[in-house]
């Protein structure tokens, strides 16, 4: 390839114009600190205007360490003026410029010392040594430019051939989704049709089972009142039609506390705290409070629960076992039922119904449409597994994966690195995760954001943003650093900022030969 000539001839070629500029120097006068380049402007036979243009001054001031010029283009060989511009030649590497306020600091900055002339020794000139390693140098990364390259094309290749899949199954699916909304259309209309020829042929088994609810709420009703009313007429001792807190005290199932006597706090409880109750504020109110401690005292359940009701009062759940045949005058064929309705219909709810027996044509209507019932949950499930693909399918056809998608086979792929305390894991295009050697929860270091290079090349680089949050900080975000390489690979992991992480990976996918990194020189 062109690029591959390009730069391993460059240095070559670097090398023998530095070796014609050192010939050229003898012909071209020029002060010290010029390049051969700016030789022109600087004419012993005239006086030199600064580069700016606001002075002109004779020659002679040139380089006398004083600044005349406010551009300090008078002073290129001292470090009179701190904005001037010192070239160093350097004859067998890279030429190059450097502030003149370092010329003469007892630091070499030149790789041809011509930059502390006042000490003559203070550098040694080891521009040749550089240049070879700067040449061995160019020609290894030319020859891994040259392999990573094959490799990127084969990339290219896989790239745009996943695109396109991904493309043809969005085409096909987007298919399949008109389709099944049409299969879940005609299955929605099949069971509205079944459910109301189902709910006409259940409608008589319905008003019966209503019937039949309702004539057993009427017997558990009467049963209820029968009960209480024979209680009520034994307590009402004077048979006055009133229920008293003397006459209750005389009854020791309502020693709540067990202290020997029921007191009239203990017998306001029973009477639903009034001083006295007719037969059916007996009925409604007392019996429900009476009837739980009635059954206790005879040994019917092991216990009262007591818990709190809406409105504050206690109340009595009843946990136990009936105690077989056991009679007594006051209790007879008591269960659990008829301690606390309430209960009784929570339970009714929470037990799964009976299954109906329905005649052969009913039972043939109701299969029919609990089939249709299902077909369409079946087809609304099909539908929404389709738009899932599908969006999925877009998303991925909307990222970003390089100007030839040579990245799109590296979505999804992760890659691990190890250092003496963490394990971090960088999934492409998805998230960027650490993990402690010690154990304990991963933390979040960022999710794919954009691609964020800079100096022309927006694919150097790559964000994630938003991870976990750090305590008492920002967001942790981690920077991916993407270059050259054989091999998909982490090769360092670093946090230069507090919650601000970089990753360097190397991938054959940044072996773009069509990017030339161009070696830095100022001029020849």
């Amino acid at each position: 390839m062109v690029y591959f000539r390009w730069i391993y001839k460059f240095y070559s070629f670097i090398l023998v114009i530095s070796y014609s500029v050192i010939c050229a120097q003898s012909d071209v006068p020029r002060p010290r600190g010029v390049s051969l380049s700016k030789a022109s402007l600087y004419s012993p036979t005239k006086d030199f205007t600064c580069f700016d243009g606001t002075v002109t001054i004779p020659f002679s001031y040139v380089n006398d360490d004083y600044c005349d010029c406010f551009d300090g283009s008078d002073e290129p060989g001292t470090s009179a003026c701190l904005n001037g511009v010192f070239h160093c030649t350097n004859a067998g590497h890279r030429s190059q410029n450097i502030p003149t306020s370092r010329v003469n600091d007892g630091i070499c900055d030149c790789c041809d010392g011509t930059d502390e002339y006042a000490v003559p020794g203070t550098c040694q000139n080891t521009c040749e040594e550089l240049g070879k390693e700067a040449r061995a140098e160019a020609e290894r990364m030319a020859e891994l430019l040259k392999a990573g390259s094959q490799i990127r094309m084969e990339l290219i290749e896989k790239g745009n051939k996943k695109r396109n899949d991904m493309a043809e199954e969005l085409s096909q699916l987007e298919n399949d989704k008109t389709e099944a909304e049409k299969i879940k259309e005609e299955k929605e209309a099949i069971k509205s049709e079944l459910e109301a020829k189902e709910n006409e042929v259940l409608k008589v088994y319905r008003e019966a089972e209503e019937r039949e609810k309702q004539k057993k709420n009427e017997e558990e009703d009467n049963k209820t009142k029968a009960e209480a009313t024979e209680h009520f007429t034994r307590f009402d001792s004077d048979s006055d039609g009133h229920l008293t807190i003397a006459e209750i005290q005389t009854r020791s199932f309502c020693d709540k506390d067990k202290d020997g006597e029921v007191s009239e706090e203990e017998a306001k409880y029973f009477l639903a705290e009034h001083d006295s109750v007719d037969l059916d504020t007996f009925i409604t109110q007392s019996w429900p409070l009476i009837k739980p401690f009635l059954m206790l005292e005879h040994g019917l359940f092991r216990g009262p629960k007591v818990v709190e009701s809406d409105d504050h009062e206690p109340e009595h759940e009843i946990e136990g076992e009936e105690a077989g045949d056991m009679e007594h005058e006051d209790i007879e064929d008591v269960d659990q039922a008829d301690i606390d309705p309430s209960q009784d219909d929570h339970e009714e709810e929470a037990e799964p119904e009976p299954t109906q027996q329905y005649d052969p044509e009913t039972q043939q209507v109701v299969n029919e449409a609990s089939e249709a019932r299902r077909q369409l949950v079946e087809a609304e499930r099909t539908v929404r597994e389709i738009d899932s693909n599908i969006r999925s399918i877009k998303q991925n056809l909307e990222k970003d994966y390089g100007p030839q998608q040579e990245y799109t086979t590296l979505d999804g792929q992760c890659f691990e690195h190890e250092d003496k305390e963490y394990v971090y894991r960088l999934c492409m295009f998805d998230k960027v995760t650490q993990r402690s050697k010690n154990g304990g929860s991963e933390v979040g270091l960022g999710n794919w954001g954009e691609w964020a290079g800079s100096d022309g090349n927006q694919y150097a680089a790559m964000k994630y943003t938003n991870g976990m949050g750090c305590w008492n900080g920002p967001n942790r975000v981690t920077t991916v650093n993407v270059n050259c390489g054989l091999e998909n690979k982490i090769n360092s992991v670093t946090e230069p900022f507090r919650c601000e992480y970089k990753i360097e990976l190397s991938t054959p996918a940044a072996c773009d030969d069509s990017r030339p990194q161009h070696a830095s020189h100022d001029e020849l």
